[in-house]
């Protein structure tokens, strides 16, 4: 409901007297117009207001995004804001007047099915998962007792050209980066030692790094050439920690830095390290050094420690936490992937178990006649890093 309220204002001539229209949004949360001179401007304008606070299903798609964006402004990061604005602006505003029961699941699906053929399967999947995070919104306050979305089919996606690296490949990485480029040793070491984000690792201070708890605190972000200080999300805020041996090698890269510089990883104009710099000037030779010719990206490197973690038998919260991730399904959807570590320490692990029951079984039939048991052989295996 919405109502006409006097208001009085105090000027050089005197008080005047001006109106405003009061309402409560879907969530209760109330709200003021703006001013009218006279009482029956204000009238004009009321019904404007009147069905603000719809009853279920009644509420329009333009007032769910409305609401839904307006909420992210306060959680996510400004280049996700302007993405999500962006898609919503040019897939989903055209259905800002029609009421949300009005359109069924089978049309959506035609929808999302169109955008992924006509455009692309990566933006119908971003379209998706806007559209049924939107309508969740409403439904945690109770403006919506079911979300269509949820009966879309997941939109198939080609095979992502995402290539890990091995430990073996890691290691060969470190030791030429310490050759050929020792200036960015630290900061390839800190990529692949902690699975953080690229923008995340190019903003880290000096502050951010505290060698006697041995962690790195991740609270900003370094993304198209702008620091922006809150993170991707807001589980991507967090605090990574790491391991003796890049702990030394950070301490020592403090040191050789200019004292009055806040930035851990600084260019040598001493301020924040270019994307595109960095992988034309240092990446793409140090892998072609290494003979790695498989396309590898910065952010693979990501996935690369993701899979040491899970290789290594460490839990995925584990994982989880130190990448940043709210759900434990992207951490091992969207990065983890079964490569040949992985596979080299499981077929290990079921091998000993087929040996030990073979060895088991000889100590019981030892002394019988024409038992022939085959042993597996047990195969060392590299230490993650």
């Amino acid at each position: 409901m919405a109502g006409i309220s006097k208001k009085r204002i105090k000027t050089k001539k005197g008080i005047i007297t001006k109106y405003t229209i009061t309402y409560r949004d879907i969530f209760g949360k109330q709200h003021t117009s703006g001013l009218y001179e006279t009482i029956k401007e204000a009238k004009k304008h009321l019904t404007d207001f009147e069905n603000i606070n719809p009853e279920k299903q009644n509420i329009t798609y333009g007032e769910i995004f409305k609401y839904y964006l307006e909420k992210i402004q306060r959680k996510y990061a400004d280049n996700t804001i302007k993405n999500y604005t962006r898609y919503y602006k040019a897939y989903f505003q055209k259905f800002d007047n029609i009421k949300y029961d009005k359109i069924d699941s089978i049309s959506w699906q035609s929808f999302f099915d169109d955008i992924s053929n006509n455009n692309s399967p990566y933006i119908a999947q971003i379209c998706l998962k806007m559209a049924k995070a939107a309508v969740n919104y409403s439904i945690k306050h109770g403006v919506i007792e079911y979300n269509v979305f949820n009966k879309i089919e997941k939109v198939e996606l080609p095979k992502a050209d995402i290539n890990h690296l091995t430990i073996e490949e890691i290691k060969k990485l470190l030791k030429e980066c310490e050759h050929s480029y020792p200036e960015y040793y630290a900061l390839l070491y800190t990529f692949i030692g902690t699975g953080a984000r690229e923008g995340e690792i190019f903003a880290l201070t000096k502050e951010d790094f505290n060698y006697e708890e041995k962690s790195l605190s991740i609270n900003k972000q370094f993304t198209n050439n702008k620091l922006q200080e809150k993170t991707k999300t807001l589980t991507s805020n967090r605090k990574i920690y790491i391991f003796d041996e890049l702990a030394e090698i950070l301490q020592k890269h403090i040191q050789t830095l200019d004292a009055d510089n806040k930035i851990l990883f600084p260019n040598r104009a001493g301020n924040y390290l270019n994307s595109n710099n960095m992988r034309t000037r240092f990446w793409k030779p140090l892998l072609k050094l290494c003979n790695i010719n498989k396309r590898v990206r910065l952010h693979d490197l990501r996935g690369s420690y993701i899979d040491m973690v899970l290789s290594s038998g460490l839990s995925v919260k584990f994982a989880q936490h130190q990448a940043g991730h709210s759900r434990s399904e992207t951490t091992l959807d969207v990065y983890a992937r079964n490569n040949k570590d992985m596979i080299d320490i499981a077929t290990e692990k079921i091998g000993n178990i087929f040996a030990k029951k073979c060895e088991q079984n000889v100590s019981k039939n030892k002394n019988l006649p024409n038992k022939k048991i085959i042993q597996f052989p047990k195969r060392l295996t590299g230490l993650m890093l």
